[in-house]
């Protein structure tokens, strides 16, 4: 959402505004249904499922997104680039979704 709000008229970020936030607005309705806030429960499994589906798109989606900041090269779009750089490798470690073609792109980033 920060990525949006700071850098989404730049044309380098601007295709991927739209799928981030429509990345988070879907992780949100996740969270909602998974924590039966949105008054509709789905099964504990299911919720799990999802629950890791849905941050897996999110990760990926903030790789890109994050990627295509960098590129705009002020010294705000490399720090925006760094600092999602440490968050996403917490995230990786913590939720067991480490690849090889996520830490390469979060290895870029920190680098940016």
């Amino acid at each position: 959402m920060r990525a949006a709000r700071e850098f989404g008229d730049d044309d380098r970020f601007a295709p991927y505004r739209d799928g981030v936030l429509a990345g988070a607005a879907a992780l949100d309705y996740v969270l909602m249904l998974a924590s039966d806030s949105a008054g509709a429960p789905i099964p504990e499994g299911e919720a799990r499922r999802a629950l890791r589906d849905g941050f897996a798109r999110a990760v990926d989606e903030l790789i890109a997104a994050a990627t295509a900041v960098s590129a705009i090269a002020t010294p705000e779009a490399i720090a925006f680039a760094r600092a999602t750089a440490r968050t996403l490798d917490e995230a990786l470690r913590d939720e067991d979704l480490e690849t090889s073609g996520r830490r390469f792109a979060v290895i870029a980033l920190a680098n940016a």
